[in-house]
């Protein structure tokens, strides 16, 4: 069972390849990487977003490994120029019926290591040397959910990477796509980037110039 498990893993990579990388800078003159001393502290996005709804799916057993990586101490880190774009992006959205519902945040380099043995496959788990945007808080998995906390229709659940995932896909319902635009539409005003082949990954333009952080969830200093 699990080889034929590995076996579709595998055969995904190759018919759909690099879905869950993140995507490069933002095209232009190349930025500058920064240094780990460079950076403000990480801030929790539910002080900055004060209706944020949380998932994190990673806290739990209810995410494509099929396994808790996160400590229960788990929150929504962000660098602070996320958090006040994320901000931005729900006051848009709010007068539309919507608040914005977090899927995964700022994620420590110790809990990518551990997500690489479970399954060390680019393309669905950033390789660790190497540290994903979530490494660097400059990344945030999202969806919409009504002003009373209902969901509301997306192409896909969260961490479906299939082309029904793709910003592109034309199937589906109408409502499905509907509210992935709305969720598009705000993030991309708000100044994020989104990954073509995930409705539900944005990051901000520079990230990949940003550090890679290995700061626990519970020690991690707000302001």
């Amino acid at each position: 069972m699990r080889m034929r498990a590995w076996a579709w893993v595998l055969g995904l990579c190759v018919g759909t390849a690099a879905l869950a990388e993140d995507p490069g800078p933002a095209k232009g003159k190349p930025a500058k990487a920064r240094k780990a001393g460079d950076i403000a502290p990480l801030v929790d996005a539910t002080s900055v977003v004060e209706d944020l709804v949380l998932d994190l799916r990673y806290a739990t057993a209810d995410n494509f490994l099929k396994k808790k990586v996160y400590p229960d101490s788990a929150r929504c880190l962000l660098l602070p120029e996320s958090a006040s774009k994320l901000k931005a992006a729900a006051e848009v959205l709010r007068p539309q019926g919507y608040r914005l519902k977090v899927y995964d945040c700022y994620r420590p380099r110790a809990v990518q290591w551990e997500m690489w043995k479970i399954m060390p496959v680019p393309g669905y788990v950033a390789d660790p040397r190497k540290g994903s945007n979530h490494n660097r808080g400059g990344a945030v998995d999202l969806t919409m959910v009504t002003l009373e906390g209902k969901e509301v229709e997306m192409p896909t659940p969260f961490d479906t990477f299939t082309p029904e995932a793709h910003h592109g896909y034309a199937g589906g319902t109408e409502a499905s796509r509907k509210h992935r635009e709305i969720l598009r539409e705000a993030m991309e005003g708000a100044g994020f980037v989104p990954n073509r082949m995930e409705w539900w990954h944005y990051d901000l333009p520079d990230a990949k110039t940003r550090p890679v952080l290995d700061v626990p969830f519970a020690s991690a200093k707000t302001p």
